[in-house]
């Protein structure tokens, strides 16, 4: 990682734990039945996570769901011919201080989902920031006591294998989500 990349990061998570605190949208549960709209956040990592993510919302596409998807990339990422990344963004759609230069980012962001799961087993302090700006009614993600401002719901999984638990965390987000009802 560059210099001028670590720094945005730095000042990202600086702002993305005022911001947290400062902004307390209207959050709530509609209950996964009732519920129309899911965002699904996520980074890419590898093709194989990407081909789980493509399975989980097809899923809940089959749900009758509609569904908004944002993943974000780094350049290495593009030359996987299996990739179809048709909704990425990478790091320069945000500046520093998480001004928004990308529309479709800036839409996600304001659009009030039901449910929005961010799937990934790390922290990226892009996404962090996208979460903490979010208008969803419910957020839901993996278990970080370091992020437990950002998300309403958190799941654990035991880490083996990176894929493996991609696959158990999307998994127990549906399991748990599908159980709640308001």
């Amino acid at each position: 990682m560059n210099l001028q990349l670590a720094l945005k990061f730095f000042t990202l998570r600086i702002v993305t734990h005022f911001l947290a605190k400062k902004i307390k949208p209207l959050r709530s549960n509609v209950g996964f039945s009732k519920a129309r709209t899911i965002g699904v956040l996520y980074s890419y990592g590898s093709p194989e996570k990407h081909e789980i993510l493509q399975r989980f919302i097809r899923n809940l596409k089959n749900l009758d769901k509609q569904i908004g998807v944002l993943c974000y990339t780094v350049a290495k990422d593009r030359i996987h011919q299996s990739s179809n990344l048709l909704y990425s963004f990478d790091h320069e759609a945000l500046t520093s201080f998480g001004k928004v230069h990308s529309d479709r980012i800036y839409k996600f962001i304001d659009t009030p989902f039901d449910y929005l799961f961010h799937i990934d087993l790390d922290s990226n302090p892009i996404l962090d920031f996208m979460i903490a700006k979010s208008n969803a009614k419910c957020r839901i993600g993996y278990f970080d006591t370091a992020r437990k401002n950002l998300f309403e719901v958190m799941v654990k999984v035991n880490r083996v294998d990176t894929i493996e638990d991609i696959k158990r965390l999307t998994d127990q987000i549906l399991h748990y989500t599908e159980c709640m009802e308001s």
